[in-house]
This record gives structure tokens, sequence and C-alpha cells, in this order.
């Protein structure tokens, strides 16, 4: 994020990392860009809100605000963009899984840099310091240096090849990528050290789990996997598991946020879910028709979700407040098949 964000509270000078503060134990939104430091009045940069999305039939990437209108420059498409279908963020870029490319965006959509796989780019992730990680439909695993300036540089690139990467995830503290594979009749993720690559299996799955392919690290380092038949699963990464629990449809996704809880999507089953990192416990749930594809978190627990299908009137992003109370739908058109979504300022736990 850019510098400057900070405020005075209580006699302390506090940063600033949204649009909102939290002043006498209230949460209030920030509504001038200006503030008291040192008996002087002094400008700020008060944080935006941006989601992007990746909408899969028309090959456009968005980037909208909280009142989901678009940004400037944005919606991106054409030329080699095709098939969106991951995104991630920090507070200054975007990062896009589209077909054999990874792409680097900066805020007013324009392109940083992109990089061609050999095969179908599935997930990426980004970390705390602007290193991004890539999987693909062959199994292979890359990390890239963002700090060329308008270039970047691969630094490794493994190649497991045990069945397609749908999904990684960083514990940036800790120095580990992990990426889900499919294994056999099963899956199975593996953890790689971030410096080099080199890797070992951290947890497998069989037939009756299905394939994994979500994941998610907390800051404690523990992994939050989703499978192919519906099953949500906290694990160590040594294999512990310490809850497993069927709640039915595709985990597509999961996503760690503060206080000890987490979310998910389940595919057909269609649902958006915060459930306690404890012991599992849906905490609310809320029931949208159709598919459910992806969801993101924010800084205050507000949860963004991706849904479908094509030609109906539930192909949507939708917003659920940190009570599970929907604040919006946002549908463009209706033949929309809406895949990955990303929110900044996002949650900072292990990763980003």
């Amino acid at each position: 994020m850019s510098e400057g964000k900070y405020t005075q509270i209580g006699g302390v000078i506090k940063q600033i990392t949204s649009e909102y503060t939290q002043i006498g134990g209230v949460i209030k939104q920030v509504t001038i860009n200006a503030t008291n430091i040192g008996g002087a009045i002094k400008q700020i940069s008060v944080g935006e809100k941006y989601i992007w999305a990746c909408e899969q039939e028309s090959d456009r990437l968005y980037g909208i605000d909280d009142a989901y209108t678009n940004l400037a420059g944005w919606p991106l498409y054409g030329g080699t963009i095709s098939d969106p279908v991951d995104v991630a963020c920090d507070g200054d870029y975007s990062y896009w899984a589209c077909d054999d490319y990874v792409y680097k965006f900066a805020l007013d959509g324009t392109e940083v840099w992109k990089y061609q796989h050999p095969y179908p780019v599935l997930a990426v992730c980004v970390d705390a310091d602007g290193y991004v990680y890539t999987g693909d439909f062959h199994g292979d695993v890359r990390k890239f240096d963002p700090s060329l300036g308008s270039g970047f540089e691969l630094l490794w690139w493994k190649v497991i090849a045990v069945g397609p990467c749908k999904a990684v995830a960083v514990d940036y503290s800790a120095g580990k990528l992990y990426a889900t594979f499919e294994y056999g009749l099963g899956g199975r993720v593996y953890w790689f050290h971030t410096s080099n690559g080199n890797n070992l299996p951290a947890y497998t799955v069989g037939l009756t789990q299905g394939y994994i392919i979500a994941v998610a690290v907390d800051e404690s380092g523990i992994l939050y996997v989703g499978t192919s038949n519906g099953y949500l699963i906290k694990v160590s990464n040594g294999g512990y598991v310490y809850w497993s629990h069927n709640v039915g449809g595709e985990v597509y996704a999961v996503r760690i946020g503060h206080g000890g809880y987490g979310y998910y999507v389940n595919g057909s089953v269609g649902y958006v879910v915060k459930f306690a990192r404890a012991d599992g416990a849906a905490q609310w749930t809320d029931m949208p028709s159709g598919i459910s594809y992806s969801v993101a978190v924010d800084s205050f627990g507000n949860v963004y979700s991706t849904h479908g299908a094509y030609g109906s009137a539930n192909a949507v992003i939708r917003k659920n407040n940190s009570s599970g109370v929907e604040q919006w739908t946002w549908q463009p058109y209706v033949n929309s098949r809406w895949r990955g979504i990303a929110v900044s300022p996002g949650i900072k736990a292990a990763g980003l």
C-alpha cells in the first residue's frame, strides 16, 4: 500500500488500513483525507476498497469498488486475456490466472508484466513482499520475483506432475508455500520452501474425500483444505487431522479471517459459510440460489463471493457483512460465469 495512512486517536498515532478505523471501541467511517498530527493538519491517503473478479464467459477481468462501480481503466479484455479463473491482490496490484498466462496489473489497469506457462494456469497467490506463486494444469509450481521494475524474474519452477494444481496459499512468516494436486484417486497437498522450491508431501486424502481443490493457511501454520466431495478439513502441515466435516457439494475455496474464523463456498450446494476454526462449526450460512465458486474476506469481516451459472439471474457477485447479512448483489449481465475473487484491503494472516 502507499504511505501516509495514519491518524491520531486518543493521543496515539494509528495506521489507517482501510476507509474505516476504530474510535472508542466503535468502527467509524473515515470521511475526510486530513487529520491533526503533531498540532498540524496533514493530508492522509485513506485506503480504498478494491474488488477483483474473474468473468469467464466474456473473458473479462473486473475491478470494482464497494459500490460495484467499475474502477478507472477496468474491465480489461482482449488480446491474450481469456478463460480467467483465479485472482490475487495486494495493496497496489492484482494478479490473474488466465488460460496459459499469469498477469500483473496496476490499479489503473496498466499491464506490468505477463508470463506464459506451457499449460493453463489454475491458481495464483502473492506474499507480503510481492512475490507471486502459480500452479498449472500439468502440476507445475512457479515463483516470480516482481522487483525488476516493469519486469519479473522466474526464481524457480518445480514439476510435481501428479495432477493439476488447483490452489496455492503462502505462509509468509514460515517461508512455506502450500499447493494442492489431484493424486491417484484422491488429493495431496505439498509444501514448498519459498526460497528454493524444495518440497515434500504434507497431507494426502483418498477416494472418499475426493480431490483436494482448495487450501488456506492460518497465522499458526495450520491448513484448511476443501475437497471435490465436499469435505472441509483442518490439518497440521505434518498431516495430523484436527477435524473433518462433510459439508456437501464441492469446497471450491477456503479463506482465513480474523478472530478465529474462516470462510468457504461449496459449489453445487451454493452456500457461503463462516466457520469457527477451532471446531469447524458454522457461525452463519448464506444460502443463495446457484453454484458458489469463490470467496474473499476483507479486514472487517465483510465477505465477497462469486456465483453462477451462465444465463441465470443467480450469476452474481455477492457481499455479506460480518454477520452474514446480504449487503448487495451485482450482475453486469446475465450471461456471466464468475470464478475467482479477491479484495483489498484483505486479510493478512499467514499470507495475504
